[in-house]
């Protein structure tokens, strides 16, 4: 290839990137970057800010980046290299059980308080968490930005950006998404697997079927993006003729991209004016959270 690749791998919260994160630190080593997070009260605001100058030396040898904080604008520290982004995402269930479990599993290891019962949990936590957080982090529509979208713009923002990248799709793909990267860069394709929850202390059958049919209505949004595009996989026009190593491509990356766009159920009628319910519901989820420390 005649351009760097520099792959950005977006680490939502419960969504394997602790796994492709481990992956890549450890067979790139230096090559692999955590994003810096800005420590700025100005950050929610106007995103995470980095001090990298185009071109900066300290990112001469790096090939992959990834972390909570990494974000859209950390592109220009990369002048003519060509980034590929991908995403994996998760169902709103599954996301906020994960989460709770995992606060359990702090709170056994000693690192924090014991989580509430999970109905008390729940009231503290945002609405449509992972579309929030790609907006706010790695897009970096901050305030105001973020509540002029409403529940539609928020789903045909992230949709329109989406399709450029170089993968998108449901967390349980972390292995086809971290073999295909690794042989963009050369390195071993196996992965291991870095679940960070111990055990379950909830569970979606342990919940019951309103629960499970509450938190999908409660999240429109996160529901939509991963129906949407849990099946999308590689970007047709993102798959490259020949990887980094300049070996062929597999046509079966392009092939599936195509079969998961076609099998992609329609979008929604989301609601095209609840910017306040957004803005209202942030707010009422910061007080709570504050209440059950």
């Amino acid at each position: 290839m005649s351009r760097e690749v520099v792959h950005f791998l977006l680490h939502v919260p419960k969504c394997a990137g602790t796994t492709v994160e481990h992956h890549f630190e450890r067979h790139l080593g230096k090559g692999f970057l955590i994003a810096p997070r800005w420590e700025n009260p100005w950050r929610n605001v106007v995103g995470n800010r980095y001090d990298y100058a185009p071109g900066d030396a300290r990112l001469s040898g790096v090939r992959a980046v990834s972390g909570h904080s990494l974000s859209t604008s950390l592109r220009a520290a990369f002048p003519g290299a060509q980034i590929r982004e991908s995403v994996l995402l998760r169902d709103p269930v599954g996301y906020h059980l994960s989460l709770y479990n995992y606060r359990w599993t702090w709170h056994r290891k000693g690192h924090g308080p014991q989580p509430p019962d999970f109905a008390r949990w729940y009231r503290a936590q945002r609405r449509d968490p992972i579309a929030r957080f790609l907006l706010t982090r790695y897009f970096e529509q901050g305030v105001p930005a973020l509540y002029r979208l409403s529940s539609a713009g928020r789903l045909a923002y992230l949709e329109a950006r989406l399709a450029g990248f170089w993968f998108v799709g449901d967390y349980r793909r972390a292995g086809e998404l971290v073999a295909a990267a690794s042989r963009d860069l050369g390195i071993p394709e196996t992965v291991e697997n870095r679940n960070v929850t111990e055990r379950k202390e909830v569970t979606a059958d342990s919940l019951g079927a309103d629960w499970v049919a509450r938190i999908a209505a409660d999240n429109p949004v996160d529901a939509a993006l991963h129906a949407r595009w849990k099946d999308r996989g590689w970007a047709t026009a993102a798959a490259p003729e020949e990887d980094a190593s300049g070996r062929a491509s597999s046509p079966t990356e392009a092939a599936r991209a195509a079969d998961g766009a076609a099998r992609a159920p329609a979008a929604p009628a989301l609601p095209g004016h609840d910017q306040l319910r957004h803005l209202l519901g942030d707010m009422t989820s910061g007080i709570t959270k504050k209440l059950i420390r």
